[in-house]
């Protein structure tokens, strides 16, 4: 039988890569232990490497699904576990999560808060459907913020910006490279995304074509699964630029990856950008196509260069000005690590989290 003398939060997420998302929830984790409460993860889908983190922080962990994908098979799992677990509070994380948690709550009798977290501003009507069921919902941005505000269904929203970090991770570039294939003597870019629609990598493999003509000593490092890969991957064979792209679905070393990329590129609308929020917090310069997301994360600072989206040719120009351009390096470094410590502070982070808690 569990012990419950302490408070017992659950949280129930997708197994995400140790950036965006799946670094919120591993600094969220971290900071409820510390306080002293108790923490279970359910991780509905797998492959990210999550499980492994969260559990050396302390957390007990249950995946539920080892597949990538999220299915509504799990939920008399996740209901098991609720039973239990017995939390104070379940904490939906993305919306992906939202419906399995509506509905596993109408099989618990166990009574526990609905807490779920949004962090993307575009709603469908049955997402706000599904969401407006949660006694209460976490927004992550200013966009966020926005986007809800007028909806009347969503009656307790709060505001909790999430927290650029660095890692401690020191491995070293030329073990990094031996270790996932780069090659040492070149300059490596990062982009992590998940390869749907929505992400516009096809505007990245075309900015690489681009930068291909005045750099030939880039590599580009795409970490994201999704439906698109193989179109992508033909794309960029088409385009004469598949030698200098690496594709991962998942990349273990990402964290210790940060040190060694001298560039981090989004070119679509990814929750915190991907990495942008990492990048801050290492002071890597990023250049990004202007969407909500992106601007929630580098707002009007010098810390990376947003783009619009036409012409075409300006991801690549002010990509390429960012490699050569040292002293624009420097500035947006600084800037960067200022944001980081400013605007996405752990200590605000994890203070607006327990607040919601309830702790």
């Amino acid at each position: 039988m569990l012990s419950h003398s302490k408070t017992t939060h659950m949280v129930v997420a997708c197994d995400y890569d140790p950036v965006g998302n799946g670094r919120q929830i591993e600094l969220a984790v971290t900071g409820l232990i510390a306080v002293g409460h108790q923490v279970c993860v359910v991780l509905v889908s797998s492959g990210g490497g999550l499980a492994t983190r969260l559990q050396a922080a302390g957390a007990r962990v249950y995946v539920v699904n080892r597949r990538p994908g999220i299915s509504l098979s799990v939920i008399p799992r996740v209901a098991e576990i609720i039973r239990n677990e017995q939390p104070q509070a379940v904490v939906g994380w993305s919306i992906e999560t939202a419906k399995i948690i509506s509905i596993t709550r109408v099989l618990t009798r166990h009574s526990w808060r609905y807490i779920q977290h949004v962090s993307e501003p575009s709603l469908t009507v049955l997402e706000t459907a599904i969401v407006a069921r949660a006694d209460e919902i976490i927004v992550t941005g200013e966009s966020v913020v926005q986007a809800t505000r007028g909806m009347e269904s969503l009656q307790s929203i709060s505001y909790v910006p999430p927290a650029a970090v660095a890692f401690d991770e020191m491995v070293g570039r030329d073990q990094v490279a031996s270790q996932i294939g780069l090659n040492p003597n070149k300059k490596w870019t990062l982009c992590v995304a998940p390869l749907v629609s929505q992400s516009r990598i096809d505007r990245l493999i075309w900015g690489f074509d681009q930068m291909a003509v005045a750099r030939n000593d880039v590599e580009h490092i795409v970490v994201g699964s999704g439906q698109l890969l193989r179109r992508l991957q033909r794309r960029a064979w088409i385009e004469e630029v598949d030698a200098s792209i690496h594709w991962f679905e998942h990349l273990p070393v990402l964290p210790s990856l940060f040190r060694h990329v001298r560039l981090i590129l989004q070119s679509g609308r990814v929750a915190y950008g991907g990495c942008l929020l990492e990048g801050l917090s290492h002071g890597i310069p990023a250049v990004v196509i202007d969407t909500p997301p992106s601007r929630d994360v580098l707002g009007d600072s010098d810390a990376g260069i947003l783009v619009p989206t036409v012409p075409g040719s300006e991801f690549a120009r002010r990509a390429t000005e960012l490699l050569e351009n040292e002293e624009l390096r420097t500035r947006c470094t600084s800037a960067g690590k200022q944001r980081a410590q400013e605007v996405f502070n752990k200590e605000t982070f994890l203070s607006k989290l327990l607040k919601v808690l309830g702790s």
